[in-house]
């Protein structure tokens, strides 16, 4: 495995292991790589996907504790918002609550089964 691509390295792996679809892996590794937050229509711009698909899956990174999001307001007075990653054990704790979390419904399926079962 080639080195010096650490950055892209952690967000294939992160991505990979919590199941995230593409564009939301797509959407970490443009972040990471601008190392600064990003409007939604810069992040379609970089991902080259839909606004759509952009804006389902910032909701998918904001609702397991993925992304940072900050209000500004746009040259027309709009209020719009930003994305960011946060550090490193940010992501490294929202990575454990989302594993947790399915180890739990892993064990609570096991446990019905067995129950069942007997």
């Amino acid at each position: 495995m080639p080195r010096g691509r650490p950055r892209s390295d952690f967000v294939h792996a992160f991505s990979k292991a919590l199941g995230l679809p593409r564009t939301a892996a797509l959407i970490i590794g443009a972040l990471a790589r601008a190392r600064k937050a990003l409007a939604v229509d810069e992040l379609v711009r970089r991902v080259r996907s839909s606004e759509r698909s952009v804006r389902e899956n910032l909701q998918i990174l904001l609702r397991r504790g993925i992304l940072i999001r900050k209000v500004f307001v746009t040259a027309n007075k709009k209020l719009a918002y930003a994305y960011s990653l946060g550090s490193i054990e940010t992501l490294v704790a929202a990575a454990r609550r989302d594993v947790t979390r399915t180890l739990a419904r892993i064990e609570a399926v096991a446990r019905r089964f067995r129950e069942t079962a007997t």
